[in-house]
């Protein structure tokens, strides 16, 4: 796990509401990952972040995606099914909510899931060089642009390839899966345009596509079961990021993505 001492003096604060000794605690439950998984269930945690709009800025994202992910679990067990965009901007009943609670119920999915939002809080862009047919090109590039990743794993040597091919499926769920409405939109364009963007079908091809290049490339055992298991699970995996985006994110997606969200 990834959480933080201010993560873990949140978390036993929260949850252990009989006790004062928070930092006598603290250490009791640190790197016990066993007492962390059921801590972190504890409803008392959602309950706080969602009613207390101070707590959000004392835990980590990390903290904040593993915990809402976990809701979306229970939430979705209770109703048995999801939502899913469609054409003209509504939310369709999809009885798929077996397959999303599998899903989240794996433990090195949902810390995959947490860390792929968090990968997305703060953006990178740099600029690279290189020479071609005795020629010197300049380009830069932002990491959540699908197109700049492509690139790049294009231009990379072989042994970096699999962490661009990653990073290419991470673009494409987080954008179907956080800002699903935005591509629909692009979707009723491009019937009417000659321009081409990519649509949800889009993402969903592209994103197994490139997750099952990373998992066949990475020398990563552990990693390649996740990605595997994405690949082949992505439009459930998008489901859960809908539900996840719908229910808790909401209007205040630009607080927590403040990178450059593209999707056309």
């Amino acid at each position: 796990m990834q959480l933080t001492e201010p993560d873990l003096r949140f978390l036993v604060e929260t949850v252990a509401t009989e006790r004062r000794d928070y930092d006598h605690l603290v250490e009791l439950v640190r790197d016990k990952e066993d007492f962390l998984e059921q801590m972190l269930d504890d409803p008392k945690l959602i309950e706080r972040l969602l009613n207390d709009e101070e707590a959000l800025v004392r835990i980590s994202p990390y903290m904040l995606f593993s915990v809402l992910l976990r809701e979306v679990k229970r939430q979705v067990e209770r109703r048995g099914y999801v939502y899913e965009p469609e054409s003209r901007g509504r939310r369709v009943v999809v009885f798929e909510g077996p397959g999303v609670v599998e899903l989240l119920s794996n433990t090195s999915t949902r810390e995959y899931l947490a860390g792929l939002l968090c990968s997305f809080v703060k953006t990178n862009t740099g600029v690279i060089y290189w020479k071609e047919k005795g020629t010197w090109h300049r380009r830069r590039f932002n990491d959540s642009d699908m197109d700049d990743m492509i690139a790049l794993a294009q231009m990379v040597d072989p042994d970096l390839k699999p962490r661009y091919y990653q990073r290419v499926a991470d673009i494409a769920l987080f954008l179907s899966g956080i800002f699903p409405d935005q591509a629909v939109r692009v979707a009723a364009r491009t019937r009417s345009t000659l321009t081409t963007h990519r649509t949800l079908q889009d993402y969903e091809h592209e994103g197994q596509r490139f997750y099952h290049l990373a998992a066949e490339t990475t020398e990563q055992h552990s990693l390649r079961s996740v990605l595997q298991s994405l690949a082949e699970r992505f439009v459930l995996a998008r489901s859960a990021l809908n539900q996840l985006s719908d229910g808790y994110l909401k209007e205040q997606k630009a607080h927590f993505f403040e990178g450059e969200v593209r999707t056309e």
